[in-house]
């Protein structure tokens, strides 16, 4: 930190000898000064700063969201835009600012040293995102703690400005050390995973790739910056923009602003006059589709005939919007087509409606976003029912050519009638997946209360755990049945009887005990025949296979045969000589009481996977080359338990099933997370553990496709641009 001081001093000094506008040559005068007042809390509070935000990079199960200070490129959010003031978009841009330079300039000792690092943490390919001194770390560190200090935003954004590159050299010099250091330790580079590209194998089988949306290269757009798009959202088209003039590459004077909707009829005019037909479009790359040269017009008309900033901004964040949206791979190239050429009815509506931008409640945006979110659930043209989606889709397209589809109740009517098209195909689906919640509910419920039973049981005074069969089954399959027989009877539901099934415990646990059998054996030829049948009644009320309980009734009955004989050294040599038995349903315990258990009858209605782990490595080993026999090898290892994805409500997969790929979204999840349910086309169920699904995406038998919704990303992606362009110091 003292070096990075030092090299700051210098170059803010060379850079006031340099300019020659007196008020700048201050402004860096005065930030020498500002730092070299602060530069003693600034050595000895970064490695305090430093080791703080270490700590939370690598707390377990912290949800990591970087604020506005700390911002990274790729965390800037549209949504979050509207919600910022000047000063957080400033930060935002600083921190982006800084955090490129810094990673730049160090990218070649970062390589080497996370190599290494990484076999340290024992991974076998590198995980970058796992080096706690990654340049984003650093960067964040030295950021939150120049925002401690009592200086002037002025003075902190030069010292940004002129001070990343010398920490990136800072950083740089580090990695290669500590890249030495692991070497001579005899620390060997862990492998960087190669992916095979997908694109090639998904386009010729017409399937949509499972990967997140792919940011346009669209160059650098000179109006859209941070700010501008900030003040866009905000909706605030008559305050910021007014009087403003157009980017230079507009070449338009600036002039008295009018009302907003001067220019609409002008706009409409065009687009009367620009007879744009779309002949079916091929990608001109494999990422994306080329825009019509008509539509390019219409924007370039739109653009320069707008007569305020924040008209011509609108129509640039619709272009940016829908560009993003026809490049995202998650959506088939019919779909996008689609999208692509209702272009112009969200031009016009950016033109009329600034509330487009700013709510995302509106109309147009939500009939984008559910058109695309359906669109999601069809892994390939071929799949069954996308014949009937795109029919509906093309009929909201052709109602969006029309001239006076330019307002939110246009919108509004299509969203409507689109959505009521696409219930009345899933209204079977979702009565079938309303049982299947309601199973797993029941489900869920019964487990959670059959272990607090399950724990009862063993602090029981009366129970003796010498032999484990009769304790797995007392601590399993009868916990759930008192489990179901307290439920109901808080629900009213046993009406005028007892608790039986509680007091066969009791009958239970009393046969066990060898003493009591001895000085009580008329009782014991009594109550064990009611006690036998009240145990086969308790196991049918919750629909147990009677075939799994055997085990548990034959070790009863040589208990209490050893019992009657009066001799029970053979019942504990009886008991070793089942030890190999015992050791099976050992092995099972510890998960038998974390793992939900549900009937058949509930598996049934809610697609319950009990041994999928099993039955989906076995498949997918089996069909792995036929599935991908036109795919590059993948040498990366699976990713490690830890970093499983967590899944989201509406999140989309791929998951094998009885040998094939299916499309499945995450459709429910159990109150208290132990139970999940994905839903497939035609409205089938798959339900499984918390433990089952995180063994499948370790085992990448579960694949994410999509965690953010197409037109979210699309919006990011905006953002993005805006946040390029404003680094690139194309305005404020």
């Amino acid at each position: 930190m003292e070096r990075w001081c030092a090299s700051l001093v210098e170059r803010l000094y060379e850079r006031s000898l340099q300019v020659p506008d007196v008020t700048e040559k201050r402004r860096l005068q005065n930030a020498i000064a500002a730092l070299k007042q602060n530069q003693l809390t600034l050595v000895q509070g970064f490695a305090s700063e430093l080791t703080k935000a270490i700590a939370e990079d690598t707390r377990p199960g912290l949800l990591k969201k970087s604020d506005g200070a700390t911002r990274s490129f790729s965390s800037m959010s549209f949504g979050e835009l509207e919600l910022m003031g000047d000063q957080q978009v400033q930060q935002a841009v600083d921190s982006a600012r800084l955090q490129q330079t810094v990673a730049l300039a160090c990218e070649a000792g970062l390589s080497g040293f996370s190599a290494r690092l990484s076999t340290v943490q024992g991974f076998k390919v590198v995980k970058s995102d796992r080096n706690p001194l990654r340049p984003e770390i650093v960067s964040q560190a030295l950021l939150r703690l120049l925002q401690s200090l009592p200086v002037g935003s002025d003075a902190r954004t030069l010292w940004l400005i002129h001070g990343a590159q010398p920490m990136g050299d800072e950083l740089q010099s580090l990695y290669v050390l500590l890249d030495d250091l692991l070497a001579g330790q005899g620390v060997a580079l862990a492998a960087y995973g190669v992916l095979a590209s997908p694109e090639s194998h998904r386009e010729k089988s017409g399937r949509s790739a499972p990967t997140a949306a792919v940011p346009a290269e669209t160059g650098r757009e000179s109006v859209l910056t941070l700010d501008h798009l900030r003040h866009l959202l905000a909706g605030n088209y008559d305050g910021y923009f007014k009087g403003r003039s157009l980017a230079a590459d507009h070449a338009l004077e600036p002039s008295v602003y009018p009302d907003f909707a001067h220019t609409l009829p002008a706009a409409l005019d065009v687009l009367a006059e620009l007879d744009i037909k779309r002949p079916p479009t091929t990608s001109a790359k494999a990422t994306g589709l080329a825009a019509p040269q008509p539509l390019a017009q219409l924007r370039e008309h739109l653009k320069t005939g707008a007569k305020s900033l924040g008209q011509s901004l609108a129509v640039e964040v619709v272009r940016l919007m829908i560009e993003q949206m026809t490049q995202d791979r998650r959506l088939l190239l019919a779909v996008r087509q689609v999208i692509a050429e209702t272009e112009p009815a969200f031009l016009r509506l950016g033109l009329t409606d600034p509330r487009f931008f700013s709510d995302k409640s509106h109309p147009a945006r939500r009939l984008l976003d559910v058109i695309t979110s359906a669109s999601l659930a069809y892994a390939s043209e071929n799949a069954a029912g996308f014949s009937g989606f795109m029919e509906n889709l093309r009929a909201v397209a052709a109602l969006l050519t029309e001239e006076h589809a330019s307002d939110a109740r246009h919108f509004a009517a299509l969203l409507e009638d689109f959505e009521h098209k696409q219930a009345s195909y899933n209204r079977e689906a979702r009565e079938s997946q309303n049982r299947a919640v309601q199973a797993l509910l029941q489900a869920e419920q019964r487990n959670l209360l059959a272990e607090k039973i399950a724990a009862e049981i063993r602090g029981r005074a009366d129970f003796v755990p010498g032999n484990r069969i009769i304790t797995n089954f007392l601590t399993g399959p009868w916990a759930q049945v008192m489990a179901k027989e307290r439920l109901l009877g808080e629900h009213g539901g046993l009406g005028a009887s007892k608790a039986v099934f509680s007091l066969t415990l009791g009958d239970v646990l009393w046969s066990l005990n060898l003493a009591q059998i001895a000085s009580h054996r008329k009782r014991f030829l009594k109550v064990v025949p009611d006690m036998l049948a009240s145990l086969r009644e308790g196991l049918l009320s919750i629909d147990y296979p009677l075939a799994d309980s055997r085990p548990f009734f034959d070790e009863l009955m040589k208990t209490h045969q050893a019992a009657l004989r009066g001799t029970p050294q053979a019942h504990e040599d009886l008991s070793r000589g089942h030890h190999h038995l015992e050791e099976t349903f050992a092995a099972g315990d510890l998960a038998g009481m974390t793992q939900p258990w549900l009937a058949p009858s509930e598996a049934q209605h809610s697609g319950f996977m009990d041994d999928w782990v099993a039955q989906s490595q076995s498949s997918f080993e089996s069909t792995q080359l036929q599935l991908h026999e036109d795919a590059d090898p993948i040498p990366a290892a699976p990713p490690a338990a830890d970093a499983s994805p967590a899944l989201q409500l509406g999140d989309w997969v791929e998951l094998l099933v009885d040998m094939q790929w299916l499309r499945a979204q995450l459709t429910w999840v159990s109150p208290y997370n132990t139970l999940y349910m994905f839903t497939s086309k035609g409205g089938r169920q798959h339900s499984m553990t918390s433990g089952v699904l995180q063994q499948l995406l370790v085992m990448q038998l579960v694949k994410v496709i999509s965690q953010q919704g197409v037109l979210e990303g699309a919006l990011d992606g905006v953002a993005r641009t805006a946040m390029r362009n404003s680094l690139e110091g194309s305005g404020s």
